[in-house]
This record gives structure tokens, C-alpha cells and sequence, in this order.
């Protein structure tokens, strides 16, 4: 079995971060009346979905590299 790629683990850390944001701004936005924009969403997911396709991609590569 390969070795996780620096890569690898940084998307599992981006992501639990995120998960971790996420329910700070949850619980945030409990307190606030109205309609709640969130911008932060256009830089976070963007990225995210970059980090886990290439993840993906390299764990897909590596499979057909062993056969």
C-alpha cells in the first residue's frame, strides 16, 4: 500500500477546518435577524472541490499505476 501524499493530507485538514468553520458560523448565526450572505462560501468551496478532484485523481492514478 502507497503512502498518503502531502496533498492527501492537506484536503482532509482543509476539510476538517471547514467543518470546523462552518459550525462557528452556525452557531453565529443563530443571534442575527435577517438574511445572512455568505461570501466566505465563493472562496472555501471553490477550493475544496479543487483539493478533493486532485486527491481523487492521484488516488485513481496510483490504482492503475499498481496493475
Amino acid at each position: 500500500m502507497k503512502k498518503i501524499t502531502k496533498l492527501q493530507i492537506l484536503t482532509i485538514i482543509a476539510i476538517i477546518v471547514s467543518v470546523g468553520w462552518e459550525i462557528y458560523v452556525q452557531l453565529w448565526a443563530k443571534g442575527i435577524e435577517g438574511p445572512i450572505i455568505r461570501v466566505d462560501l465563493l472562496f472555501i468551496l471553490p477550493v475544496l472541490f479543487v483539493l478533493v478532484c486532485i486527491s481523487i485523481f492521484q488516488l485513481v492514478k496510483r490504482k492503475s499505476e499498481t496493475k
